[in-house]
């Protein structure tokens, strides 16, 4: 009776606690009950049976459990109080803190009697959350959605564990959350997303395989997500993981898709004029002419979209440039876009190939000459450049010269087909 005595009134201000607990019937109850136990134990002498006296022990040590829990979370529950009243005060936060702390603990305690108390573990997490002790607060967040789950509760859980970094319990509470909310798409987002981190995470550890599973996962869940409603985001989220796994058509059908819905959306013209420009640089190593023109010139058609709200970035401008010139469309538009580029950054070899490649295709091979010749000798040996110089020395009726650099781009890139047949046609000539 001491004991809970001190844990009552061991504060001086025993009327706030009374107040802070607005229920002074119940704390009566508490305290006739602690009474009961002076009683002299052969009131018991009354029950009839042994089935009787175990029932009525059993209901005892119900009552004792519920009030000691009750006990408990009254002394909490001021403590609680007293932090408001404390709050705003100069110097108080270290004793709110210890208040918070204190009030902790007795919740816990609390729990101890009552542990299916959705609302004691409430408490205990919101207590814990203020102290920023994440794993109690994850703790009491789990035993929530396991005495009554909600789809707000299972996504409160499953953020905390990606504050965790525990991506797969995260999802596992998001999927849970969709059962209640099957048509809330940010969950549905969400689940992508964590996937495509648990993806780059393997890919990180040099674990491909098992990257590539889970992007195709990704995938999947994007595609129900894109079934239910078409947003720009989500198409152009598909079309990014359809590059990573290899599959440009599905991407670029994804971009193009995106361009339909919102033609202001210029990172899909961007994303699809890159694929068509890999596409033409593969039919020309290849030796497809004609298909790489068509590609480049599809790629040069989605960058003149973006070109005019993304004027000062360098590297689209100088992009944008070489399609063009590759394209053979638009010369003057491409040597304009790509001397912007190197106003910003003059020595940038890519910057300055490019230019040198406009001016051969606009027919002027001796101020292309120098300016490949001065990219080459900044980034050393590249194959592309190379094969350019190996164009101009041609151009210029340097045949020896440029059956050199020809030669030199083999080295670097063993399978281009295209400069196989420039070197043949040398040698035919011969």
């Amino acid at each position: 009776m001491k004991t809970l005595s001190k844990l009552f009134f061991r504060d001086r201000r025993r009327s706030l606690f009374l107040s802070c607990s607005n229920d002074k019937i119940r704390a009566i109850g508490i305290l006739l009950f602690l009474l009961a136990g002076f009683f002299p134990f052969n009131s018991f002498a009354r029950v009839q049976s042994n089935a009787d006296f175990s029932s009525y022990v059993a209901r005892l040590d119900d009552f004792r459990s519920r009030a000691l829990s009750y006990a408990y979370y009254l002394r909490a529950a001021y403590l609680k109080n007293r932090v408001a009243l404390r709050a705003g005060r100069a110097g108080n936060y270290y004793h709110a803190r210890d208040d918070i702390c204190d009030a902790s603990y007795l919740i816990k305690k609390s729990i101890e009697f009552s542990p299916n108390s959705y609302y004691l573990w409430k408490q205990y997490a919101d207590l814990n959350e203020q102290l920023g002790i994440l794993s109690k607060v994850v703790l009491a967040y789990q035993k929530l959605v396991e005495i009554n789950p909600s789809a707000d509760l299972c996504r409160k859980l499953a953020v905390l564990f990606e504050i965790y970094n525990k991506p797969e319990l995260a999802i596992q509470q998001y999927e849970r959350a969709i059962k209640f909310l099957p048509d809330d798409f940010s969950l549905r987002e969400r689940v992508v997303d964590l996937y495509i981190q648990q993806a780059f995470n393997a890919e990180k550890n040099k674990n491909f395989q098992l990257s590539k599973i889970i992007f195709a996962q990704a995938i999947d869940k994007l595609q129900t997500l894109i079934d239910g409603k078409q947003k720009p985001r989500y198409l152009l989220k598909y079309g990014l993981l359809c590059e990573l796994v290899g599959d440009p058509v599905k991407a670029l059908a994804a971009y193009e898709q995106t361009i339909k819905i919102d033609p202001n959306e210029t990172d899909a013209y961007i994303r699809a004029a890159r694929i068509c420009a890999a596409r033409g640089e593969h039919n020309l190593r290849l030796g497809f002419e004609t298909a790489a023109s068509s590609n480049y010139f599809r790629a040069s058609a989605f960058m003149l979209k973006v070109i005019p709200d993304r004027i000062n970035k360098p590297e689209l401008l100088n992009f944008t440039a070489y399609i063009l010139a590759l394209a053979n469309t638009n010369l003057n538009l491409a040597e304009e876009l790509v001397n912007e580029a190197l106003k910003n950054d003059e020595e940038n070899t890519a910057y300055i190939d490019t230019l040198g490649w406009i001016l051969f295709k606009k027919g002027n091979a001796k101020a292309a000459l120098e300016n490949i010749l001065q990219a080459v000798n900044a980034a050393g040996d590249d194959p592309v450049m190379l094969d350019h110089l190996g164009d101009i020395y041609y151009k210029l009726g340097e045949t020896n010269k440029a059956k050199t650099m020809w030669e030199k781009a083999l080295t670097l890139d063993k399978n281009n087909i295209a400069v196989k047949k420039k070197l043949n046609k040398i040698e035919i000539g011969n």
